[in-house]
C-alpha cells in the first residue's frame, strides 16, 4: 500500500471517529468571513492580502456542495477538507500575523482560528495542521522576501499562553475522543453480552422446538387412532389439531428471526472491513438471499417486492451487502407502519458511471430536519434506534469504493440509493 492511500485512510480514520466533518458550516463560514472581513480589515487599516482571502473563500465554496460531489471525488473529500483546513486557518493566520508585524489584532485572530481547529477536528489532524500550517505559512512569508519585524508593544508572555492554550485544548479535545469511543465499546460490549445471554435460551427453545416437531405428529395421531375407535377422551376440533401442528414450524420460525436479529445488531457493530474478503457478487442473488434469510414479522413480507428483469455485478462481501439490505428493510417496514400505508420496491439497475440499487418505501417518510443527520453514528429519532444501522451501511459502501444517499418527502416517501464501481467482469 503506497504513503498517499494509507493518508488517505488515516484521515478517513480520524475524521469518522472524531464523528464526521462539518463541511457545509465550514464551507460556509470561509465564503463569508473571508471576502467581509477583507473590507473590514482594510477599512481600519490592516495590511490585507485580497488574493489570500479570495482564494481561501474559493477554496471553501465546494464543501457547501459536498452532496453534489460525483462519487468518484468523494474518496478525496477529507484529503480536500484537511487541505482547505491547512491553507485557510493556519497558513493564511501565520502568514497574515508575520505580514502584520506580528500585531495583537492578529494574534487574536489566529487564537480564533487555533479554536475553530478545536471544535472541527480531533486532537491529532489539529496538532498536525498546526504545526504544518505555521512551518508552510512562514516559510511562505519569507519566501516573498519579507522579513519578520515584532510591532511595537508584542506582548512577551504571548508564546507561553499561546502554548498553554494549545496544551489545553489538545487535552480536552483528547478527553472527548475517548469519552465517544468508550460510548461506543460500552454499547458494543452490552449489546454483546445481551447477544450471549439471548443465544442460550434461543438455543434451548431450539431444542424443544425439534422435539416438539418429531414427536407431536405422533401424539397428534394417536390422539386421532384412540378417538376412532371410541374413546372416551376430551375431544379436540379439527381447526385446533391444525393449529397444535402448526405449532414447532412457528416456534422454529420466531427462533431463527430471533436469531437473525442478533447478527444483524452484532454486525453493525463492526468498525473494520478491511479484511474482509471480497469476490464478484450478483445484486439479484443478494436481494433474493436478503428478502429469503430476513427475519419478516407477521405479513410484512407482503409488503417489499423487487424487480428481476435487471442485474449487475460488483466486488464485495455478500454477507455485508446482505446486512445493508436488511437495515434498510428494517427502516423501511418501520416507516410504511407508522403511516399504516406504502409497500417497498428495490430495483438495481445498470447504469453509466456506477451501478445502482434504488431501495424506496412510500410509507411515513423522514422530516427535513432530521434527513441530514440519518448516517451520523449514534444519531436515531426512531423508538427503539441505535443510531448505528445507517452508519453501518454507509461505511460498507464506501469501503467498496461506492455510496449511499437518501432522498426523502416527509409523508410520502424515502428512497436510498447504493452506487456500486462497475467492474470488468472479465
Amino acid at each position: 500500500m503506497n504513503l498517499g492511500k494509507r493518508f488517505l485512510e488515516f484521515l478517513d480514520r480520524r475524521i469518522e471517529g472524531f464523528g464526521g466533518a462539518q463541511y457545509k458550516n465550514f464551507g460556509i463560514f470561509g465564503i463569508i468571513n473571508y471576502p467581509v472581513s477583507y473590507f473590514i480589515l482594510n477599512i481600519l487599516g490592516t495590511d490585507e492580502s485580497a488574493i489570500f482571502r479570495f482564494s481561501a473563500a474559493l477554496m471553501c465554496f465546494p464543501l457547501i456542495f459536498v452532496k453534489k460531489w460525483p462519487i468518484q471525488l468523494k474518496r478525496y473529500l477529507n484529503l480536500y477538507w484537511f487541505l482547505t483546513l491547512l491553507y485557510c486557518l493556519p497558513i493564511f493566520g501565520i502568514y497574515s500575523l508575520l505580514k502584520n508585524q506580528i500585531s495583537i489584532d492578529w494574534l487574536i485572530n489566529i487564537s480564533i482560528g487555533l479554536f475553530i481547529l478545536f471544535l472541527i477536528v480531533d486532537y491529532i489532524l489539529l496538532i498536525i495542521i498546526y504545526v504544518l500550517g505555521i512551518l508552510l505559512g512562514y516559510l511562505l512569508f519569507i519566501s516573498t522576501g519579507q522579513e519578520v519585524i515584532f510591532q511595537q508593544g508584542f506582548p512577551p508572555n504571548f508564546i507561553y499562553i499561546y502554548g498553554a492554550l494549545f496544551i489545553i485544548g489538545c487535552l480536552f479535545s483528547r478527553n472527548k475522543e475517548r469519552l465517544e469511543n468508550e460510548r461506543f465499546q460500552t454499547i458494543k460490549a452490552v449489546a454483546g453480552a445481551v447477544a450471549h445471554e439471548m443465544r442460550t435460551p434461543l438455543l434451548s427453545i431450539a431444542t424443544i422446538a425439534y422435539g416438539l416437531k418429531r414427536y407431536l405428529p405422533i401424539l397428534i395421531k394417536a390422539y386421532k387412532s384412540a378417538k376412532n375407535e371410541g374413546s372416551d377422551i376430551e375431544k379436540i376440533e379439527q381447526h385446533q389439531l391444525e393449529f397444535i401442528s402448526q405449532i414447532p414450524e412457528s416456534i422454529e420460525k420466531t427462533n431463527r428471526n430471533a436469531f437473525s436479529f442478533i447478527d444483524i445488531l452484532l454486525m453493525n457493530f463492526k468498525e473494520d472491513f478491511k479484511e474482509t474478503p471480497t469476490t464478484v457478487c450478483s445484486m439479484q442473488q443478494c436481494l433474493e438471499e436478503a428478502i429469503k434469510y430476513y427475519p419478516f414479522s407477521g405479513n410484512d413480507r407482503k409488503l417489499v417486492s423487487y424487480i428481476t428483469h435487471e442485474d449487475f455485478k460488483f466486488r464485495g462481501n455478500d454477507l455485508l451487502i446482505r446486512h445493508v439490505l436488511f437495515n434498510l428493510l428494517k427502516n423501511s417496514i418501520y416507516y410504511v407502519r407508522a403511516a399504516n400505508k406504502g409497500n417497498i420496491t428495490l430495483t438495481p439497475r445498470v447504469e453509466k458511471d456506477f451501478n445502482k440499487l434504488y431501495v424506496r418505501d412510500t410509507g411515513k417518510g423522514i422530516s427535513s430536519h432530521v434527513l441530514p443527520h440519518i448516517f451520523d453514528k449514534f444519531y436515531s429519532k426512531t423508538k427503539y434506534g441505535t443510531g448505528i444501522g445507517l452508519a453501518f451501511c454507509k461505511m460498507v459502501m464506501e469501503n467498496l469504493g461506492g455510496n449511499i444517499i437518501c432522498h426523502s418527502k416527509e409523508g410520502e416517501f424515502t428512497e436510498f440509493v447504493l452506487s456500486f464501481p462497475i467492474i470488468n467482469e472479465h
